[in-house]
Order: structure tokens, then C-alpha cells, then sequence
């Protein structure tokens, strides 16, 4: 049993990745059609993908059938019901009378000469909404009169009217927002250009006479200027609170001291002794004679102490023995036999590249230590160290690798 529950996880699992992008959003109206309650008098059919990219989807009419096309004002709380364009139905289940074309067709009967009565039976609807319907669209004025044939082109006049002024409102409202209305009104998709940037895009028509009219392009640009002033606003904001921390810790530390000096001052008053003088002193007290912020004991009371001292150091290094630099300097302190005529490349060019301690190949070109040599770059070896009477002759000298020269050392044999 758990393996079957395991492999149908699985399953789940690798069907919900598989689904594209468009099949999750499609599914997501789905589930938002039903949560509305929009089931109950309208299918949904299937998500619209345009150019645009607006949110639109198809639904069929339970009623009569119809297909049509909405937006989403529905799901985000903007339009109440979702009414069907041909027969007027709503999620509600109520019928809007002014937008079903059964109301067209009732105003033709009614222009025919029938009255408000007979128009309202043969159509089964209350004699109110015929008024309504009648005083909307002016074939009365506010009076109850019987209508001839001629109301007829009347009600075409009146239509056409009521469009060319509707279009001319629209068309003042879009130049009032800084957009030029190039066409499109018949079709439902207005065509509109930004004064701005020039920028051409189509928005329906029902959109661009209520919503909020808007040039993608230059609110992007907006948003890009927007983001640039708030990162500086953000980076000024930054430099008064690094200003302000600075402040707060210079006001706690006038010094500038580090957090190891810091440390110290707590042995500011240890006791010392001064190692020129003898004298006792604290640490506090050699600070303020010397002008110092450095927390740490020197081990004199004083600056004069402390030249005294460094004086004496001076006058010792100064009396050690010289150590000898070069072979004729070693051969003169340690009074052995020199000659001049031994160098390297001439031992190089009699002896060869074989170091005689190790037997391995030198190598001329290794500067690992320095840029003169390395651990196996050749060197002049005493078989009889200077150090203990051997001299800088060539029945004396061999080649030896750096390292195992110095491991050699000043004895005679490797190791000993």
C-alpha cells in the first residue's frame, strides 16, 4: 500500500512540473471561475493569449448558448456579475433587460405602433422596462404616446447619434490624458498613440472610455527614473547612518584607538620598572610624558631612558665581530690558502653540472629563494671546510647543490 501511495506522489509530482506555464494560469482561472460561483450560468471554455498579453477568457452562456469574450474585472473585484452580451444573463441569475438584444427587438416592435402593454406580453417582460428602455433611448421624451413607422428611423438616428458622441468624449478624454486617437472605435479596439513617445498600441474600447489609460513605455521609463532616484536616496541614506555610527564611536573613543588598545587600557595603572633607571612607574604616567596612544609597556619610565637604552644597543652592534662576506674574507679570517682563480663557472666548466654529495644534476636555472638562486642551483663546495684549514684552492673545491651544501655545513664528510 505504501508503494502504491509512493508512486502515485510521484506521478502527481512529475504531472504538476510537466505543465506549462499557460496550462497553470488556465487552470488558475478555472479554479477562480468556480470560486466566484460564475459556474452556475456560464462554462468556462479556455484562457485568451494575445499580443497584449490581457487577462481575457472565453465562456460559454448556459442560456442561450452564446460564446463571448471577457476580462478578468470579475476575479479582481471591479465588476460584480459576469452578463452574457447576447441574451444578458448574469452570475446572479438575473437578466440585464437594456443590454439583451430581445430589448432591441421589442424597441422595433414598439416603433411599429404596438403599445407598451402588447410590447411587454409578447416579449415577458414588465411594462417598466419597456418605459425605461423607451425613455433611454428617447423615443418618448418622458411620455407615453403611440409611436407611428417613422419612430423606427428615429431609433437608427438616435443610435448613431449617441455613438458619434460617445466617440467624441472618448476622444477628448484620451487628448485631455496626452494620447491621439487614430481609430479603430467601430471594431471595439481603439488604436492610440502616445504623444509622449510616440509609442502606437490598441486598448478596447470599453477600456479606454473607463479604465485608466496608460503607455507602457513611458511608465516603464518613469519606473527606471523612479528606481534610479531611490537608490540614491537609498545610498545617501546609507552615508548619514555610517556618518552617524562614525560620530557615535568617536564620541565613545576621542582617540581613535583600536579595539586592542582599547583592550590595554585596563593595565594603565600597572606597576613597572624601568630597566635603564630602576624607577617605578605606571603605564598611564608614560603615556602622558611621551605624548603616545599606544598602550604598551616599553619597560622605561621615560623617552630619555628609552634613548639611553637604544643608544647602548647601538654601541653593542657595533662592537660584533665582523662576519666574512666572500671566500677571500673567510680565508683571510680563518687563515687558510686562497686562490683567486677558482669561480664557479670555471668549476662548472671542469666538473660539470653532478652535485658530488648527492650525485644528482644541478639546475642553473632555479631561482625558488631569489633571483640569483634556489635549492638546486650549483655552488662551490670545500671538501675540507674552510673552517677547519681547507683552502680555496683546486684541489679542494667540488660542485654541490645550495641545499646540500648547507646541510654539509662545516663538516668534512655529509651528515657528520
Amino acid at each position: 500500500m505504501v508503494k502504491i501511495l509512493r508512486q502515485f506522489g510521484t506521478f502527481i509530482i512529475s504531472t504538476v512540473k510537466d505543465m506549462t506555464k499557460k496550462e497553470r494560469a488556465e487552470e488558475n482561472y478555472r479554479k477562480k471561475f468556480d470560486e466566484f460561483g460564475l459556474s452556475d450560468r456560464f462554462e468556462f471554455i479556455r484562457r485568451e493569449w494575445s499580443a497584449d498579453h490581457d487577462r481575457r477568457f472565453w465562456s460559454r452562456c448556459k442560456t442561450c448558448g452564446a460564446e463571448f469574450l471577457s476580462y478578468n474585472e470579475v476575479f479582481r473585484g471591479r465588476q460584480k456579475h459576469l452578463i452574457c452580451p447576447q441574451c444578458g444573463t448574469t452570475s446572479d441569475g438575473g437578466v440585464i433587460w437594456e443590454r439583451s438584444p430581445s430589448c432591441d427587438d421589442a424597441m422595433a416592435f414598439y416603433v411599429q405602433g404596438h403599445s407598451v402593454r402588447e410590447t411587454a406580453e409578447r416579449f415577458g417582460v414588465t411594462k417598466e422596462q419597456i418605459n425605461n428602455s423607451v425613455k433611454v433611448r428617447g423615443l418618448t421624451n418622458g411620455r407615453m404616446f403611440k409611436p407611428d413607422a417613422s419612430d423606427a428611423s428615429r431609433l437608427i438616428e438616435y443610435s448613431k447619434k449617441a455613438q458619434e458622441e460617445t466617440k467624441e468624449r472618448l476622444i477628448n478624454r484620451l487628448d485631455s490624458l496626452g494620447f491621439e486617437y487614430l481609430g479603430g472605435y467601430e471594431d471595439g479596439r481603439v488604436k492610440i498613440q502616445c504623444k509622449a513617445c510616440k509609442d502606437v498600441f490598441e486598448r478596447t474600447s470599453d477600456f479606454a472610455k473607463r479604465g485608466k489609460v496608460i503607455c507602457r513605455k513611458c511608465e516603464h521609463e518613469r519606473t527606471l527614473i523612479h528606481q534610479e532616484e531611490r537608490r540614491k536616496r537609498q545610498k545617501i541614506d546609507s552615508a548619514k547612518k555610517q556618518e552617524k555610527k562614525k560620530a557615535e564611536k568617536l564620541a565613545k573613543n576621542p582617540l581613535g584607538l583600536s579595539d586592542y588598545q582599547l583592550s590595554r587600557m585596563a593595565l594603565l595603572d600597572d606597576v613597572h620598572v624601568c630597566k635603564v633607571c630602576g624607577k617605578e612607574y605606571t603605564l598611564r604616567q608614560y603615556i602622558e610624558s611621551v605624548k603616545s596612544k599606544y598602550y604598551r609597556d616599553s619597560g622605561y619610565c621615560s623617552a630619555e631612558c628609552r634613548h639611553k637604552a637604544n643608544s647602548r644597543n647601538v654601541h653593542k652592534s657595533r662592537k660584533r665581530r665582523h662576519v666574512p662576506e666572500n671566500h677571500r674574507q673567510r680565508a683571510r679570517v680563518n687563515g687558510c690558502a686562497y686562490d683567486a682563480s677558482v669561480t664557479l663557472p670555471k668549476l662548472i666548466k671542469r666538473n660539470g653540472l653532478r652535485c658530488a654529495i648527492c650525485g644528482e644534476m644541478c639546475n642553473l636555472n632555479d631561482h625558488t629563494w631569489n633571483q640569483y638562486m634556489g635549492p638546486m642551483s650549483p655552488t662551490i663546495d670545500h671538501i675540507i671546510p674552510m673552517a677547519k684549514g681547507g683552502g680555496h684552492t683546486w684541489d679542494n673545491v667540488q660542485i654541490a647543490h645550495a641545499i646540500c651544501n648547507s646541510y654539509k655545513s662545516d663538516s668534512i664528510e655529509e651528515g657528520t
